[in-house]
């Protein structure tokens, strides 16, 4: 009778340890009732890059334009540049001229430089006057292409255009900078400040 109940207290025993070791061997979240995030695929990017700067030249030696990112990632089967916070400086054609600023969250390059399609809280300026002035003519919009050879931008997105004493509302922009022309295509609404 004894071996019996040794051999029940035997067994009881091994099943206490095999569950001690499965709980003790667990992750803390199965007995929380949280949900572990899903892990996220790994980018499909053929290089990756870290502070990168891109400088650009015409042909007469000056530079033409100037782009910074913080990290970038090349797809080459679509040859496309996806960049993060990227700067652009682009210098005027003539000498002396102001250079424009740009900046976004992200920007995809295509057609190897010859677009740029910057996303999410561009912002680009140019200094008008002298330095001490501070003005500027700026626009704000959620997406702008930009291409650099013409020097030409464009959104069909709603935008932000100021100049010093003027303000102008709309949707769609055509610009170019390199003649200080620029267009607001449609739903206008704008707004002068007399100065006295």
């Amino acid at each position: 009778m004894l071996s019996l109940k040794n051999a029940v207290m035997a067994g009881l025993l091994v099943i206490a340890l095999a569950a001690f070791v499965i709980f003790w061997d667990s992750k803390p979240e199965i007995f929380m009732g949280k949900k572990q995030p899903p892990v996220s695929a790994l980018s499909s990017a053929d290089s990756y890059m870290k502070s990168t700067v891109t400088r650009k030249f015409n042909a007469q030696g000056r530079p033409a334009f100037v782009l910074t990112s913080t990290e970038g990632e090349y797809f080459q089967a679509q040859n496309r540049f996806v960049m993060a916070v990227p700067q652009v400086l682009a210098h005027g054609s003539k000498e002396g001229e102001q250079p424009w600023h740009l900046s976004a969250a992200q920007s995809v390059i295509l057609n190897s430089g010859q677009q740029i399609d910057m996303r999410g809280e561009v912002y680009a300026w140019q200094q008008v006057g002298p330095a001490k002035s501070g003005q500027k003519t700026e626009i704000a919009t959620p997406f702008l292409s930009y291409y650099p050879d013409s020097q030409q931008a464009n959104t069909d997105k709603p935008i932000s255009f100021k100049t010093p004493g003027h303000k102008v509302n709309g949707t769609g922009f055509k610009g170019d900078f390199a003649a200080q022309t620029y267009q607001i295509l449609s739903r206008v609404k704008g707004r002068h400040h007399a100065y006295h």
